[in-house]
């Protein structure tokens, strides 16, 4: 899912052409300082079960946070992601996506510990249902 879920993001010319292809997942990249970038974060995946077992079928959620220079390029780079995943359905590199929605949005800003600089940050929670 990870893997499909990056290329469907970067796949979309608008996202693409805010963040290039800075989406990536756990953290930003070190050796880049450029902004704005995506990174995803899988925070649970639960399994689906029925009374016969595993129905294949996992609801993971993930955390997308946005990051910026400013608060618009932080919020830009959030709307261009939802516009790609909020409601989406389809195969991606075998992934079955059943559903994306998107379950919370909120904004926050952060220090930048190495560069010691502020940072925007938008930060989108994802419920997705796909197969395993």
């Amino acid at each position: 899912m990870e893997e499909a879920l990056r290329s469907l993001l970067v796949g979309d010319a608008t996202l693409t052409g805010q963040v290039g292809t800075r989406i990536s997942w756990g953290r930003r990249s070190q050796a880049t300082s450029e902004l704005p970038a995506v990174v995803l974060d899988r925070v649970s995946a639960p399994r689906d079960y029925h009374m016969g077992g595993a129905s294949g079928l996992v609801e993971a959620r993930v955390q997308v946070d946005c990051f910026g220079l400013t608060y618009g390029a932080a919020k830009n780079a959030a709307r261009a992601v939802m516009a790609v995943i909020n409601g989406y359905s389809g195969t991606v590199s075998g992934t079955v996506f059943q559903r994306i929605s998107i379950e919370s949005e909120r904004d926050y800003d952060e220090q930048e510990s190495n560069a010691g600089r502020y940072l925007f940050v938008t930060s989108i929670d994802l419920l997705i249902w796909h197969t395993e």
